[in-house]
């Protein structure tokens, strides 16, 4: 098994130069009357060592910009069993680039937390305005890939705003997953060294067999980033939103649940009668965050972690099926029509 990935390249910032002005003559000084020109014809002026400036950069191109996909926690690009072949947005880019959208795949490391993750990001962001002459992109992230686009938008993270339009976020914890602080907890009752020794190294064999991206796991790191806590008292006061971009989120819920209370105030309609059982590996945590509360969510993420900015909708699906993964199933959500609808809203708010 081996992923195929989308390379993407560095950006050669071009730096805009002006001509400068060439000084001309000063003015002649009077000649006296007994002046007396003699000599013979003037040797040539030597020739001017200054390089010649560089011509300005083209104008950055505008809207519509392009919708640059942003995948979550273990994500891949594209993985290759024998003849069957498997992306993480299943049938996405193929679906949108017949509507003449112009979609891009971006590749994270995929056990790392969101501030490794946004800095490999980057890289491929710039490329991506460098090929098309854009001067921003509509950055659409599903899960964790929503906690990295805020990182790079964010005067907090990497500053890069003056380059985003906007960040809509897909099932992402922005409020922490009570799954991670589970997983936590279990965690702290184990010898650190020893268990991060032999997740990382697992992890690490997991990558080398079926990621052609080889990064350095930090589970635990990764864990602790997407906590309840650690999401309020760390991350969501550091990575503010930047007032110049537009944040969107729309959240999944399954299970049966109809969302009518926890999917109000959402800009589109809920439509409680369209119900989502859950995939059988995710209906433990489905039924956990639940709790005593019911609180409605799509196995991993809760709709009220996953409301960031404007919200727009919640979609009847659990967490893997937003993006078509998993089982046979995971066909009675029209996925690739969500995204469909995504882009279209995107472009009707003029980017």
């Amino acid at each position: 098994m081996r992923v195929h990935v989308l390379g993407l390249g560095a950006l050669a910032l071009v730096a805009c130069g002006s001509e400068a002005d060439v000084a001309g003559p000063g003015p002649d000084a009077p000649a006296g009357e007994d002046d007396v020109t003699t000599s013979a014809p003037s040797a040539p002026a030597p020739a001017s060592d200054a390089v010649p400036a560089a011509p300005p950069a083209p104008p950055k191109l505008g809207a519509p910009y392009p919708v640059v996909l942003m995948h979550g926690m273990a994500g891949f690009g594209k993985l290759e069993v024998g003849p069957v072949e498997i992306t993480y947005f299943k049938g996405v880019v193929e679906d949108l680039a017949k509507n003449g959208e112009a979609v891009y795949v971006t590749l994270a490391p995929p056990y790392a937390t969101s501030e490794v993750r946004a800095q490999a990001v980057a890289k491929q962001i710039d490329d991506i305005l460098a090929r098309t002459g854009k001067a921003k992109v509509n950055l659409v992230g599903h899960s964790q890939g929503g906690l990295d686009a805020r990182v790079l938008a964010s005067p907090g993270g990497l500053g890069y705003g003056d380059r985003i339009a906007s960040v809509t976020t897909i099932a992402t914890p922005h409020r922490g997953s009570k799954v991670a602080d589970a997983a936590l907890g279990l965690l702290k009752y184990l010898p650190a060294s020893q268990i991060d020794e032999l997740t990382n190294a697992l992890l690490s064999l997991v990558q080398k067999t079926a990621y052609e991206l080889q990064t350095d796991p930090t589970f635990r790191a990764q864990l602790t980033l997407l906590s309840d806590k650690y999401m309020k008292d760390v991350f969501n006061p550091t990575y503010v939103d930047d007032p110049n971009v537009v944040y969107k989120s729309y959240a999944g819920r399954s299970n049966l649940r109809s969302g009518i209370f926890a999917c109000a105030g959402s800009t589109y309609p809920n439509e409680p009668t369209k119900l989502d059982a859950v995939q059988l590996p995710l209906l433990p945590t489905a039924l956990f965050l639940e709790g005593g509360k019911l609180e409605v969510n799509d196995g991993l993420v809760t709709v009220e972690s996953a409301r960031w900015g404007t919200f727009e909708q919640c979609v009847p699906a659990d967490h893997l099926k937003e993006v078509g993964q998993l089982g046979p199933s995971a066909a009675s959500f029209d996925h690739v029509g969500m995204f469909r609808d995504i882009v279209a809203r995107i472009r009707q708010a003029g980017l």
